[in-house]
């Protein structure tokens, strides 16, 4: 741990106790949402909620909490404010080994000991950014920032998820070195390899080498050719692959020791351009053109319970997905007369060859590169992240949207927000049976002079699914590569088909509403005085408005029920106590139900 930061006097205390309440209340939160913990809830004298936690202690006695609960909002969840205390203390209590244990301890879950180390690492490293976001652009100012600081800056970290921030691997010098929200470019690593255990997938008519050589420059290109002859190899026998310099310098030079010292992998040294982390760590903006393609690189930690390598079935999948999705839009009316909705296309990915990968070291050589988000803009247009709408800016205490809800309206502008992400989304599994994974992090927005008016989707490898049996141009997927029997071993997955129409309506709604908008609609509702009632109205409105503008799709609308009283929502948070080998679900209120048609009642 860094002393110089969290063991300083004052400010950075109150920024621990910040880090580390946030931590516990979203830990309660979920688990508390999910049905993992022994709680009651219980009015006191003054007509407030109280929360009630039970566990226990190392000598297994029982042992109480307390925390207040807000009313109950989007999805039946109730937000969690001011201090925990044990029972009969009014100290807060912070510290997150003995409580969480405590806690868990009920549960005799195989885990716990691994999940407490997640959250006690997200605290410190929460501490460390709070540190940065104090310092961060605000209001007009965020919305001027060019979209890669805007990037870096304003990514608060999963709002559902308890380990939001736990980047496991980093130490606080790598989290404030390549930590996004500290906004510190840096050079990749460049490595020869040879080509022989090298695979390359591209868009068709792209060569790989002539890619690279655009993307890096001409005289950049050069230089690492010329690198490769100077220890006497032949540079036709390689290709170029970029590394994350934490990944090169803390497993690369480790795990391919032996192909280094043979000659199979070359090391380049640094490459001479600037890049900058986004929000997922291991994506990457580069800063000397926003129109050269983004980058995603294999980083070996885990954040959100979650490793981040970069398999090799996406990299295969990256361009192939990419190609599919873009004939798909292109040829369908509703979204090209109704909708503007812009896909980042993956259309260069290398991995190595299944003969050549190993299991211990899978998916740590590789690259995907992703179209530039500025390559999507007309005249007049500005994109930015989805998470950027829930930042607030806390000397004003309002959102960092302000400007803009003031200049529209937030009635306005929450009607744009929505008619510009709902439709396409919902008309891709309708019309379609093609699914994206629309939470906040995935989802850029258009906006002309602050108005949103459409939407970019990236990710594309990662987050497409469709409805085995009913989905366009289905054929094509089937040149899809699946992840090897053990990545899915060490986390349950349904992989790209869904078989039912149900589940694909409830992964859809649980990303694109509870793990998306619910977020938004909640802090609109506490900094804006916009009810959430109003926030799901406006959403009802917006489908029922696309519904009849697709006369054709109808009935299958009505077979989707988008209505539904309740929704079967995956336990994000509690299943990471388990094995991870089965997912888990729970039912809960649809906050789209109570605008049901009457007629359709």
């Amino acid at each position: 741990m860094d002393h110089t930061l969290l063991n300083s006097a004052g400010q950075d205390a109150l920024l621990y106790t910040a880090a580390a309440e946030r931590t516990l209340r979203q830990f309660i939160e979920a688990f508390w949402f999910e049905g993992a913990l022994n709680t009651h809830l219980e009015q006191d004298a003054g007509g407030k909620a109280v929360l009630y936690l039970c566990g226990l202690d190392e000598q297994g006695q029982d042992v109480l909490y307390r925390i207040a609960a807000g009313p109950v909002s989007s999805f039946g969840r109730r937000r969690l404010y001011g201090p925990l205390c044990e029972q009969n203390s009014k100290e807060p209590v912070t510290d997150i080994h003995t409580l969480v244990t405590r806690l868990l301890r009920p549960l005799k879950a195989e885990h716990s000991a691994r999940f407490v180390q997640e959250l006690l690492h997200t605290a410190a490293k929460q501490a460390c950014s709070l540190q940065a976001q104090q310092a961060a652009p605000a209001g007009a100012a965020a919305l001027a920032l060019p979209f890669a600081w805007q990037e870096a800056s304003f990514g608060e970290g999963h709002l559902y998820h308890p380990c939001y921030r736990s980047r496991i691997g980093f130490d606080l010098e790598d989290h404030r070195r390549y930590g996004p929200e500290f906004a510190r470019s840096f050079h990749l690593v460049w490595l020869a390899l040879e080509k022989n255990l090298s695979e390359i997938h591209t868009l068709p008519g792209i060569s790989y080498e002539a890619f690279l050589q655009e993307q890096t420059g001409s005289a950049e290109w050069q230089r690492l050719q010329n690198q490769i002859r100077q220890v006497g190899k032949d540079s036709d026998a390689y290709v170029l692959l970029p590394a994350h310099p934490w990944h090169w310098r803390r497993l690369l030079q480790i795990q391919y020791a032996d192909w280094l010292a043979d000659g199979r992998l070359l090391y380049l040294g640094e490459g001479q351009a600037d890049w900058l982390a986004q929000q997922s760590i291991r994506s990457l903006s580069p800063l000397d053109t926003a129109q050269n393609c983004h980058l995603k690189l294999p980083l070996g930690i885990a954040n959100s319970s979650a490793d981040r390598i970069l398999s090799d079935h996406h990299t295969h999948n990256a361009p192939l997905i990419s190609a599919w999705l873009n004939r798909l839009c292109a040829a369908d009316s509703f979204l090209q007369t109704h909708c503007r909705l812009a896909l980042l296309s993956e259309p260069v990915g290398i991995s190595l060859k299944p003969a050549a990968s190993r299991e211990d070291r899978y998916g740590l050589l590789s690259a995907i590169w992703r179209q530039s988000p500025a390559s999507l803009l007309r005249s007049d247009e500005q994109i930015l992240p989805c998470t950027l709408l829930t930042t607030p800016d806390l000397q004003r205490q309002q959102l960092n949207i302000a400007p803009w809800l003031e200049q529209h309206g937030t009635a306005v502008w929450v009607d744009a927000f929505l008619q510009a992400l709902l439709p396409p989304l919902v008309h891709l599994m309708l019309a379609h049976g093609v699914l994206l994974e629309a939470h906040a992090q995935n989802t850029l927005l258009i906006v002309r002079d602050g108005l949103p008016v459409g939407i970019g989707m990236r990710d594309l490898h990662g987050g497409l699914h469709y409805i085995a049996g009913q989905t366009s141009d289905e054929a094509a997927l089937q040149a899809l590569r699946q992840a090897p029997a053990f990545r899915n071993a060490a986390n349950a997955s349904n992989g790209f088909a869904m078989e039912t129409v149900q589940e694909a309506r409830d992964y859809l709604l649980e990303v694109l509403l509870f793990i998306h908008l619910s977020e938004l609609a909640q802090r609109l509702a506490q900094y804006h005085g916009y009810s959430e009632v109003c926030f799901w109205q406006s959403a009802a409105q917006t489908l029922l408005r696309y519904r009849t503008q697709v006369p054709e799709l109808q009935a299958r609308f009505d077979q989707f029920g988008l209505f539904v009283p309740q929704l079967q929502l995956e336990k994000l948070a509690s299943r990471r106590l388990t094995a991870a080998q089965t997912q888990s679900f729970h039912a809960v209120p649809n906050p789209l139900h109570p605008y049901l048609p009457a007629a359709e009642v």
